[in-house]
């Protein structure tokens, strides 16, 4: 019997092959769509959750809150915050450990490597269980400065995998190069993790004491704290009894007190919060917490995933749509074959089974088309995504099950109105009545069909084409300064050699400038402290938390960037470089403001700063700053951040990077053959240190990757959903055009002409999508208000009705298209012909 209904469904498919091509690549586009989204979907959920016990791991992440100022949020903490919450917290605390991230050059064989080193504390592993390949956790990691790399890290220097007890130079750590013996190999992470290990060294702590705001701190946050829970103890219970810690027992509780010892109205939590989340959870939420500092490999975002799995149930709606629209449309046609087998014995639920038996093989076949479209297309995707996503189905149990679930869902929803409704016909009144029995109702259900497919497809151009604005918004941004013709070179490494360096480069021909700076655009990281404007005449001194740079000689004027007020720092003027003071001499030196800044220190004008000195705690002690320019407000961060007070000053010791411009020109090569003379220079002048450059446009470009990867994603869905609707829609086109051929005949012999039917047809169409408009407009322009909210600075609100108007332009001018051609088709039938079509 069975194969009997899988005979009859190919013999249908067969029959019609018109309908069955369009509903089978229309859904096929649909499931591929889904099934590529799912995968993402899949990668970006299951971020460490391979890890054992990976419930229990939870990391410490910082606010500080200043009136008057954004929040300043980390995923990182002060170096004494972990042993002093791990020993107040033991009864919820399993074990806690310090991790940190050092950019260094490895030495192996008179070569120099620039690479990434992990270091972690004595109780790492047993807080995350990395398999090892090579060695075991209780002799490779037991001691400081014990090394373990990874299989690829040991193939990069070695060229094979067993190299426990080979010997990797670090250059340099508290000055001084620091040989290390390898002592275990971990096996390759899987790419869901939010780790980057390349290497991992045991932490001593002696050693890295030594280092000014890193271990020995309650205030810098440069290192990132992990706690293991204790069986039974929730995030809850943990959080509270932090925050308890930190508003009456903490160091930060004890500076918060007045002279008589009692704390102001204020909970210390209203300034310093320190708040725990799940390592599970990590990739995809620690971005709420991060500000503008990053993590140890690129964080995910949890509004992306959430669009896109939206975005993949409102495609496979569509392309289910289509299918129910075409199958119930031709369920009609076939009245009269259910009451012939009715007649000749058929139950009700044989037939029913009959129709959805067709409906489940036509999404087999549209699934396996789907998932050839999944194989073909998953390169580019990855490509776009930067991601390495794979997809196998014979070691994806989960995901066999559920696409099979899908087919199953979506041919039983499909098949459902015929084997329901028309297994009930009566034979004897279906066998007198005409060829179809195409209900009233079901032209009905077929139109709002066709109106909540056009709504989804007219949703989805609006919020791509809102999404593909704002994020040329962001790029397009005039950020304060040019950015064209650098390039960043890193010279922390150069130590004594940077004035040899940096002369040389001068030298190189096409090269414009050259200037020193602790950090280029978009290296942006929180440096904050306290300036304060004395008060005069009776006045209360201003006391403002600022972020500061440090900027050399010519940084402003490569960057084009022209002085409100005042000037820029100049060699000519000795007394701009910072001198550090000590107990008995304060420090000196000039520095630029911000106009923010400006304003924060309770200037009235730009002009009223120049000459002011300003007091600060920048140093070694107290300073006094002269304040001798006032400059624009630059974006040295993503403009998906507010634009922040800030001074600049010119403090050599905290010079890491150089900008080097060079004269711009039509020639392809010019920018090569710069960058190749800077890296000569680099290993004639420091041969023994890799070097690590960049050029700044794509520097800036990576801020907004995310952002521009969603943006080409989002659009390509929404083209393949417009195209699955545009399928659909072609197919009961020539649905009801065949059915209103005899109807067309009569028309042409009582006179009408090609051009009046194309219309007629073309209209009967045009209404639902005009409704769909309607619809779409409003719930669009909503959804993409409350998206835009997120960006400080974002796109005028009154383009959303050109966006609209364009939209339901296309979308109308499509149904034209998809229609109109069927239309007029048919109307070019010689009347007689179409009299006598069956």
């Amino acid at each position: 019997m069975f194969s009997n209904y899988i005979l009859i469904a190919w013999r249908n498919i067969v029959k019609k092959p018109l309908f069955s091509a369009i509903n089978i690549v229309g859904l096929a586009i649909g499931l591929m769509s889904c099934i590529l989204i799912m995968l993402f979907v899949r990668s970006e959920s299951g971020y460490d959750a391979w890890m054992s016990e990976s419930d229990r791991v939870v990391r410490l992440h910082t606010a500080y809150h200043t009136p008057g100022r954004p929040s300043f949020l980390t995923v990182r903490s002060a170096g004494m915050v972990m042993p002093a919450v791990r020993d107040f917290m033991a009864n919820e605390v399993e074990v806690g450990a310090r991790l940190f991230s050092m950019s260094t050059t490895i030495r192996k064989d008179g070569e120099g490597f620039e690479d990434n080193v992990l270091v972690g504390e004595e109780y790492f592993f047993e807080l995350f269980d990395l398999p090892l390949a090579h060695g075991s956790i209780e002799s490779s990691f037991a001691k400081p400065n014990d090394l373990l790399v990874t299989e690829e890290t040991a193939i990069r220097y070695f060229g094979r995998t067993d190299v426990v007890g080979e010997t990797l130079t670090l250059c340099c750590v508290a000055g001084r190069p620091i040989e290390l013996a390898i002592s275990g190999v971990l096996k390759d992470l899987p790419e869901n993790t939010h780790f980057n290990i390349s290497m991992l060294v045991y932490m001593d702590v002696q050693l890295f004491s030594s280092f000014d705001g890193l271990l020995n701190t309650w205030n810098s946050v440069n290192v990132y704290s992990y706690f293991k829970l204790r069986e039974g103890v929730s995030l809850q219970q943990a959080q509270a009894r932090l925050d308890y810690w930190i508003n009456n027992e903490s160091p930060y509780a004890q500076n918060a007190k007045d002279a008589a010892g009692v704390l102001n109205d204020r909970k210390v939590t209203d300034s310093v919060e320190l708040r725990f989340m799940p390592l599970e959870d990590l990739h995809l939420h620690a971005h709420k917490h991060a500000g503008n500092l990053g993590d140890f490999s690129e964080l995910g975002n949890d509004r992306m995933v959430f669009t896109f799995s939206f975005v993949a149930i409102l495609i496979l709606l569509i392309a289910c749509v289509n299918f129910m629209n075409l199958s119930t449309a031709r369920a009609g046609l076939r009245a009269r074959e259910v009451a012939m087998r009715k007649v000749l014995g058929a139950s009700r639920s044989q037939v029913a089974v009959q129709f959805l038996v067709e409906a489940i093989c036509l999404v087999f076949i549209a699934l396996l088309l789907a998932l050839v479209g999944v194989e073909v297309t998953l390169p580019f995707y990855n490509y776009v995504l930067d991601k390495s996503i794979t997809f196998d189905l014979l070691s994806s149990p989960d995901l066999f099950l559920l696409l099979a679930g899908i087919v199953l869902i979506v041919g039983l929803g499909a098949g459902s109105y015929p084997a329901l409704v028309i297994s009930r016909y009566m034979p004897g009144r279906v066998l007198k009545a005409s060829e179809s029995s195409d209900s009233g109702a079901s032209s009905t259900l077929r139109s709002a069909l066709v109106v909540g497919q056009f709504v989804i497809s007219i949703g989805l151009l609006i919020s791509t084409s809102v999404v593909y604005l704002q994020t040329q918004h962001a790029n397009n941004m005039d950020l304060g300064y040019t950015s064209d013709n650098k390039l960043v070179l890193n010279i922390g490494a150069a130590r004594d050699n940077r004035d040899a360096l940096k002369s040389q480069i001068e030298a190189i021909p096409d090269v414009t400038g050259v200037s020193y700076s602790s950090e280029a655009p978009s290296q942006d990281n929180e440096n904050n402290t306290n300036f304060t404007r004395p008060g005069f005449d009776n006045n209360e001194p201003v006391t403002a938390l600022l972020n500061y740079y440090s900027m050399g000689y010519g940084f402003f004027d490569d960057y084009e960037v022209t002085p409100i007020a005042g000037r820029v720092f100049n060699k000519a003027n000795r007394s701009d470089v910072f001198v550090s003071g000590n107990d008995d001499n304060w420090g000196k030196g000039s520095i630029i403001l911000n106009r923010s800044a400006v304003t924060k220190l309770g200037f009235d004008s730009p002009e009223s700063a120049i000459g002011a000195v300003i007091h600060s705690g920048y140093g070694n002690g107290m300073s006094e700053l002269t304040i001798v320019g006032v400059i624009p407000d630059i974006y040295f961060r993503s403009v998906k951040f507010d634009i922040r007070p800030s001074v600049y000053l010119l403090d050599p010791n905290r010079f890491s990077v150089a900008t080097i411009s060079y004269s711009s020109s039509y020639s392809l090569n010019k920018d090569k053959a710069v960058r190749e003379a800077v890296e000569q220079v680099w290993r004639d002048v420091v041969p023994l240190e890799p070097v690590n450059i960049r050029y700044l446009s794509d520097m800036l470009e990576r801020q907004y990757q995310q952002e521009n990867a969603q943006m080409k994603l989002l659009s390509a869905f929404a083209v393949l959903a417009i195209a699955v609707a545009c399928l659909g829609l072609y197919g009961l086109a020539a649905f009801s055009a065949q059915r209103r051929t005899k109807e067309i005949g009569i028309r042409k012999v009582m006179g009408a002409s090609v051009s009046d039917i194309v219309k007629l047809l073309v209209w009967q169409f045009t209404q639902p999508v005009a409704l769909a408009n309607i619809i779409a407009w409003p719930v669009a322009v909503w959804l993409m208000l409350s998206w835009l909210q997120q960006f400080p600075y974002r796109i005028d609100f009154w383009l959303l009705i050109p966006i609209c108007i364009g939209s339901g332009a296309i979308s109308v001018a499509i149904a034209w298209i998809t229609v109109g051609g069927n239309a007029a088709r048919v109307a070019r039938y010689k009347p007689i012909k179409a009299l006598r079509h069956e």
